[in-house]
């Protein structure tokens, strides 16, 4: 008994000595090449090699899929999130890795029609976002849930997406163009109408500010300016629908006059 272990310690060491002359060879290595050293790395130093593996799992998955489809496309990818759930959690690049990854897995998985297993590979990615923050590794609560807002749109889940929109929505610095769009679109599929006039008035008045100094163009303030008019006629706020449409002419005539201040 104690002879066929040591027959197996003997053929592992054998595969680490192969995967590191790998590694070190004067040749650059293809993505199977790599994949195959990671692997066998990979178990004897998790710290060091189970990242490298999950870079080399998930490009060699998007080239598979190319080349011979989906299904191989989604082994690879399963096993690019099996190694990166194993990254210990104090590893700095853990949550982006474990985005990459699971981010990989879902996409595939819905491109084969399984909705389901998708969704919750994106509320895994969502909440491996949420501890990632709570423990200061991101900046953003809600870090890997912008996947999860789209699928939960897509189901008519318009109020659960919005919520999630929103928790990312105080910890950006400023004000996003199109984290206001979306947060306003999904208010509004939701019903919301006014809560959706008060995110993207403070887009309009950013912009505004902006334009006044000449750091962005007159025309994002006019498509602004318009857009906000019909989401105020929808509200049936129409008096201030109209003062839209006038400042947006307004603007339109600055430009007429002395053309765009920024490219």
């Amino acid at each position: 008994m104690n002879h066929s272990g040591n027959i197996s310690q003997n053929i592992d060491q054998d595969a680490v000595l192969r995967a590191r002359t790998m590694l070190l060879g004067s040749g650059r290595l293809g993505l199977p090449q790599e994949v195959e050293a990671y692997r066998v790395l990979a178990k004897v130093s998790p710290a060091a090699y189970l990242p490298k593996l999950v870079r080399a799992l998930v490009s060699y998955g998007y080239e598979v899929g190319r080349r011979r489809g989906p299904e191989r496309e989604l082994a690879l990818h399963a096993e690019a999130a099996g190694a990166a759930r194993r990254i210990g959690a104090d590893h700095p690049r853990r949550a982006e890795l474990l985005r990459d990854a699971l981010s990989a897995y879902e996409r595939t998985l819905f491109e084969l029609g399984r909705r389901a297993e998708g969704r919750a590979v994106c509320e895994e990615m969502t909440e491996a976002g949420r501890i990632a923050f709570e423990r200061g590794q991101v900046v953003y609560p809600a870090y890997g849930g912008d996947r999860l807002a789209v699928v939960l749109a897509e189901e008519g889940r318009h109020g659960e997406a919005v919520d999630l929109l929103a928790r990312d929505a105080g910890a950006e610095p400023g004000v996003s163009f199109w984290s206001a769009v979306e947060r306003t679109a999904e208010l509004e599929a939701a019903g919301r109408r006014e809560e959706a006039v008060a995110v993207f008035t403070g887009l309009v008045d950013d912009t505004r500010r902006k334009t006044e100094s000449d750091s962005t163009a007159l025309a994002h303030l006019v498509w602004e300016l318009v857009h906000r008019s019909r989401m105020l006629d929808a509200a049936g706020r129409h008096g201030e629908a109209g003062a839209d449409r006038r400042e947006a002419l307004a603007v339109l005539d600055r430009l007429a006059e002395s053309g765009e201040p920024r490219s």
